[in-house]
């Protein structure tokens, strides 16, 4: 039902993802394959929905969700998860690294230390340190073959040592993992043994390759928190409106009085947005979701034919591919060098994920697969001779 494939134009349109090159990357003149979001024509009923809110004669002054909004939301949940909450679970808030701060701020205090799975989506770095918490790193493993897991022993030993939350990255950006419901619960009895606060970012919780079943970390521990939102999903995300899942009456009062004093409210047409999405995006999401699939997997095979040392395996979740490219010897910033400067690419750099991965780059393959295919050949093209 929907085209995936017809470019949308965005230069000149204040777009983060293409005219914000120069200042991210020095040049304006690269393919862009960095920062997760879509190059796609929106799903219609979004489009719609903000026309119609739009219209003539209307008035934008402050605004409050309306009972349309929760019941897309938890309708979403139902179906999608088999997830039942009520409406009193919801919290809305402008962002995911928005809530990820107010979590930490209404949940820990200064000094306290916060357990993290390098290599892992930066600003859970940037918001711990610049909250004065403590970021206390438990490294991912990989048994290869893009097989990343959880180090549960270093867990509890971190966990032991007196760590006051714990921020899940669920699906895990950028390695791709979606945490299965045993991995959950191991984690979550983890928290429960040592009283740590877990804390979800399941932002890209609706990206499923290849027939993957998410695991929503509030199916295995009601004490969580758990933070959403359709801007990966819908590819909306300067429409600024996430939201909040937290079934445990205490904590969702401490993180409402949070959000209360710093006045954090969502954009009205983020909420006309997401309402629609959750309301008519089901056949949508699936359909991008199989393209996303065919996607990472044309990227892996092209790669593994004409850039055999670039090695990257289709993600469970998520449309990021987490390359590594250590078989060429280069240091990251001569990696970098030669993605920008010899191809002409964007790419996330790996140490943004963690200092010990400059071998590694990160791609999003969420755009029409012939601009896909323009980036990978022009990235095997630098590689040759």
């Amino acid at each position: 039902m929907y085209d995936f494939d017809t470019p949308v134009e965005r230069r000149g349109t204040d777009c983060v993802k293409w005219d914000g090159m120069e200042r991210a990357f020095g040049r304006a003149d690269l393919l862009p394959f960095w920062i997760a979001d879509g190059d796609f024509l929106p799903l219609p009923a979004i489009t719609e929905a903000i026309r119609k809110r739009a219209g003539d004669d209307k008035a934008f002054g402050y605004t409050t969700p309306g009972e349309g909004y929760f019941t897309s939301i938890l309708r979403w949940c139902r179906e999608r998860n088999g997830l039942s909450l009520s409406r009193a679970d919801i919290l809305p808030v402008p962002g995911v690294v928005t809530a990820l701060a107010v979590s930490l701020l209404a949940l820990t205090d200064k000094g306290d230390g916060v357990l993290i799975n390098p290599p892992v989506y930066p600003p859970f770095f940037d918001t711990v340190r610049g909250l004065g918490r403590t970021p206390v790193e438990s490294p991912l493993q990989s048994r290869g073959n893009g097989d990343w897991r959880l180090d549960f022993a270093d867990l509890e030993e971190k966990m032991r040592g007196g760590v006051r939350a714990y921020l899940l990255c669920s699906p895990h950006n950028p390695v791709g993992r979606v945490w299965t419901q045993e991995e959950l619960s191991r984690v979550a009895a983890l928290c429960r043994r040592y009283g740590v606060q877990l804390i979800s970012d399941e932002i890209h919780g609706d990206i499923m390759l290849g027939g993957t079943t998410f695991c929503p970390t509030l199916a295995v521990e009601p004490h969580a928190v758990a933070v959403a939102a359709p801007s990966k999903t819908f590819h909306i995300a300067g429409l600024k409106c996430s939201h909040f899942l937290i079934p445990d009456e205490s904590l969702r009062r401490k993180i409402a009085a949070q959000l209360h004093l710093l006045h954090l409210e969502c954009n009205l047409f983020g909420l006309v947005a997401a309402e629609a999405a959750y309301t008519h995006g089901a056949q949508w999401a699936k359909e991008c979701n199989a393209y996303l699939t065919e996607n990472a997997r044309f990227a892996v095979s092209f790669l593994a034919e004409h850039l055999p040392g670039a090695v990257a395996y289709v993600p469970e979740g998520t449309y990021l591919l987490w390359i590594d490219f250590s078989a060429y010897a280069l240091t990251g910033e001569e990696l970098r060098r030669r993605l920008t400067e010899k191809a002409g690419v964007a790419l996330n750099a790996g140490t943004d994920y963690g200092r010990a991965y400059g071998s590694f780059m990160r791609l999003n393959v969420a755009a029409p697969r012939a601009l896909l295919a323009k980036g990978l050949a022009a990235i095997a093209g630098a590689f040759r001779g």
